[in-house]
């Protein structure tokens, strides 16, 4: 404890029920079986609570947790402790843990309270453990230097830290139960992937990530075939048997962990182009590097819904028609009209979910010349007509 006042404080408690229990500052040896506390002030002191689980298997370990980690604490269930404290500490609730465990210690068992009992202590909004922590910090850019990588390893392999990331977002058909997509999603991917390459889930409600690491030597996921091969069976296993139709823009590979947030960068921006091949996957390198070819996208992107043609857009980057075109379709794997339609497609795919436009209205607020051109191209492209997309579920994932 770093505070002598709650030392103190303990220490008169424990008095009062357990006067001879008390060796405080004792060192342990490894064979002890002894309790633990431990203040919890900062969230790695987690990593030394697994730590001190490891080196005293027979010990009981009790965190006391700051109140502003609180939201930390479902951590105390992945390390299966049997209680935890939360800070300002009351008397009460100190005594009636410190019996139970002091009996259980007495009686040599491993645990007195059950998970349930736990879970009461623990906060009701937040329950990830110190893993998904990690991992959301690394794709956002929080950690900057190898010393907490190195820390990582307390609860995350090295050959578990990822050096690729997935955005998934996906519908159920209209007469499909969505309640399970998510698990059933997760579930799917670890089955095909079991043996090959290790993964991690991050959850954002609209979108699922995954984060996975590939063998070392591809600098490329497309060059991976046996995990290319893999990820189209897990798209056709849930469209077959759950009615689960997935989306997924894939990053680039990269084996220093702390760019890995680039890999997540680049598989949102993958997400939002037209795919190339397979309308469930689009992967961030086949985007075109050609700056003047970005800046035309850029422009149809804005422009969407505008009447767009070759000549217009080839004169803004100051190209010829021709020249254009034939670098356009060799830049992107799709000729102008199909790129602007699938533009146009995936900026009407909001009014189908969000408003209750009409098919027409639609059609003409995102610059299709008809409903029914509308149509043949959503027919097209996603499977259905954008009546039937309308009645899916998007999943949400939780």
């Amino acid at each position: 404890m770093e505070s002598s006042f709650d030392k103190q404080q303990m220490s008169e408690w424990l008095k009062e029920v357990l006067p001879n229990a008390l060796e405080e500052c004792k060192v342990p040896k490894r064979e002890d079986e002894v309790i633990i506390v431990y203040e919890v002030n900062r969230l790695f002191d987690w990593v030394k609570i697994n730590r001190l689980k490891r080196n005293y298997p027979n010990s009981i370990i009790v965190p006391i947790v700051t109140e502003h980690l609180t939201y930390s604490t479902g951590i105390a269930i992945e390390l299966v402790l049997p209680a935890l404290l939360i800070k300002p500490l009351q008397k009460s609730k100190f005594l009636r843990i410190v019996k139970k465990l002091y009996t259980s210690y007495q009686d040599k068992k491993a645990s007195t309270l059950t998970m349930l009992e736990l879970s009461q202590q623990v906060s009701q909004h937040h329950t990830s453990p110190f893993r998904e922590a990690f991992l959301k910090r690394l794709i956002r850019g929080e950690i900057d230097n190898e010393q907490e990588i190195i820390q990582s390893a307390s609860f995350l392999s090295t050959n578990c830290i990822p050096n690729i990331v997935l955005l998934i977002q996906g519908y159920i058909d209209s007469d499909a139960i969505p309640h399970d997509a998510s698990s059933n999603i997760t579930n799917v991917f670890r089955q095909h992937f079991a043996n090959k390459a290790p993964l991690s889930f991050l959850y954002f409600e609209r979108y699922l990530l995954l984060l996975m690491r590939i063998p070392t030597e591809y600098n490329s996921f497309k060059h991976w075939t046996v995990g290319e091969s893999c990820l189209l069976e897990v798209i056709e296993t849930l469209k077959k048997d759950y009615c689960i139709h997935l989306f997924m823009g894939v990053g680039g590979v990269f084996q220093d962990a702390m760019h890995v947030k680039e890999s997540y960068s680049q598989a949102r921006k993958a997400r939002r182009k037209p795919p190339i091949d397979n309308i469930h996957i689009r992967y961030y390198e086949d985007l075109t590097k050609h700056v003047q070819l970005q800046k035309a996208i850029h422009y149809i992107e804005e422009h969407y819904d505008e009447q767009l043609t070759v000549r217009d857009v080839a004169k803004y980057i100051s190209f010829s028609p021709t020249h254009f075109s034939r670098l356009f379709k060799k830049e992107t794997g799709r000729n102008f009209v199909d790129y602007v339609a699938f533009t146009r497609l995936i900026k009407s795919l909001p009014f189908l979910r969000k408003y209750d436009y009409t098919v027409e209205k639609i059609s003409s607020t995102c610059g299709f010349n008809t409903p029914n051109y509308y149509s043949l191209t959503f027919k097209k492209y996603v499977g259905i007509s954008p009546t039937d997309y309308r009645n899916t579920t998007e999943i949400l994932f939780k």
